[in-house]
């Protein structure tokens, strides 16, 4: 891989027009053929693995990727960062020109156009961009995956099991976290323990539901060694997390079944956040956290010993990065349940490309996750403007009932557009935002004034990872 983070379109526009006129074989010598027409872009090819669907393909490889650019992962460095930003979107032009609109993708963000002999996908992620060339089967054989996954999916829509777990998770004692703790839970669950040669070498309890309609399961994370015990206070287990895949058409309703359980059950949440539609209930022993992903999660933590880990790692960890985009406290606190009394300080976004990680994930959050917690969290204000020019701003606003966007540029029209509640609102949003930051006219985020309150007089906006300290 070139190791320049220069982004050349037109040596890239060269890449794409070679592999869309090359005889492809698909053999293994293709590899060598097509390496002296792309010198000095480095190719590998390969079989596409991990389904019996990928076998009914009758080539030597049925996958080239070709890597066109790369920065060191995670760099802030903004000339790199905005180097790989816009050759990508030049690309993504050139080659919209040349092939026409890309056709829909299976992966979010990937653009895919269908050719005669090769199906080429456009990755561009934070920290670099490449080809990925597949054959006309494999392409097949791929949508076929994804035609069954989606049909798997489609059948996972039976949350019951879960709520049927949930009271006896929130009735246990946790106690030291031991084994003998935890097995009356387990027992009072019901399902099918799990005793595979893997999950006993890892130690792990877990329970498992396992259908083609129905994945569930109730797993008791033993605690790693760098965990120190002695140190922090942990039992033999650190985590105990329940879990079921769920098709996403279900999982809102799913979810709002499930705080609703937890409110009877737990009280009112006393703080929310994102992303992945965090409700927390922190208790002197025991924290319980209720989220979304890939279905439902439930998670019980010892509420000192995780704590006091995540608070050193923080304070003496150089990497380590909170997970959470935004918390908000709701004013529901309890005799039983009340909010940690620190909260990991806002990082300021000392450039650009900082500020584009920052709001690529807050915006979808809080478009998708406020509607879910409503009424525990119900608005977020936001703002971005140049501090000697209060005519030039980007503002908006994200709510259960919908979102609003409002841009003021030198010299352009106003633009102002609402949303409904939805996560692509969200995606929109950062995308328009993220565009219209290098147009304010100032070298860097720390030239503007930065941002953000909840108008609900009830809730506090604690975190939001926005770039500003404060």
């Amino acid at each position: 891989m070139s190791e320049s983070p220069v982004f050349d379109v037109a040596e890239a526009m060269r890449v794409a027009r070679e592999v869309e006129r090359f005889d492809w074989s698909w053999s293994a010598s293709d590899i060598e053929r097509l390496q002296s027409l792309l010198a000095p872009f480095e190719l590998r090819g390969s079989k596409l693995r991990g389904s019996e669907l990928y076998s009914e393909t009758s080539t030597e490889i049925d996958v080239v990727m070709v890597d066109i650019a790369d920065i060191v992962l995670d760099s802030v460095d903004d000339p790199e960062r905005d180097a790989l930003w816009t050759g990508s979107a030049a690309l993504r032009t050139e080659l919209i020109e040349a092939w026409g609109e890309p056709d829909p993708s299976i992966v979010q963000g990937v653009l895919v156009w269908v050719l005669p002999q090769v199906v080429v996908e456009l990755h561009r992620p934070t920290d670099r961009v490449y080809f990925r060339l597949l054959s006309p089967d494999a392409h097949r054989s791929t949508e076929a995956l994804y035609r069954a996954w989606q049909e798997q999916d489609e059948q996972r829509t039976d949350f019951a099991p879960f709520l049927a777990a949930l009271p006896r998770i929130a009735d246990a004692h946790f106690g030291s976290w031991s084994r003998s703790d935890l097995e009356p839970l387990f027992d009072a669950v019901g399902w099918p323990i799990d005793i595979s040669e893997g999950r006993l070498f890892r130690e792990d309890l877990v329970a498992e539901l396992n259908g083609d309609a129905l994945r569930a399961s109730l797993h008791a994370s033993r605690t790693k060694d760098y965990m120190d015990p002695d140190r922090w206070g942990f039992g033999t287990y650190w985590r105990l997390t329940l879990d079921q895949s769920l098709s996403w058409r279900v999982t809102p309703q799913a979810y709002a079944a499930a705080l609703r359980l937890c409110v009877e059950l737990l009280g009112p949440p006393p703080v929310v956040g994102g992303p992945d539609t965090q409700a927390i209930w922190r208790g002197a022993d025991v924290t319980y956290t209720l989220e979304t992903g890939n279905g439902l999660h439930f998670s019980v933590t010892p509420t000192e010993a995780v704590e006091s880990l995540e608070y050193w790692e923080w304070k003496w960890g150089d990497g380590w990065n909170p997970p959470e985009s935004w918390q908000m406290t709701t004013g529901a606190d309890g005799a039983r349940f009340g909010t940690r009394d620190w909260w990991v300080p806002e990082r300021r976004a000392e450039t650009w490309s900082m500020l584009d990680d920052y709001i690529t994930k807050l915006f979808p959050s809080l478009a998708y996750d406020l509607p879910l917690l409503a009424p525990y969290a119900t608005a977020v204000v936001w703002g971005f403007r140049v501090a000697e020019d209060p005519g030039t701003f980007i503002h908006g606003w994200f709510a259960d009932d919908g979102a609003g966007l409002q841009i003021h540029l030198p010299g352009a029209e106003p633009f102002k557009q609402t949303y409904p509640p939805e996560l692509q609102s969200g995606r929109l949003i950062a995308a328009e935002t993220t565009a219209a930051l290098r147009k304010l006219g100032v070298a860097s985020p720390t030239d503007l004034k930065m941002v953000a309150w909840t108008p609900q007089g009830t809730q506090t906006l604690d975190t939001i990872r926005l770039g500003f300290t404060g």
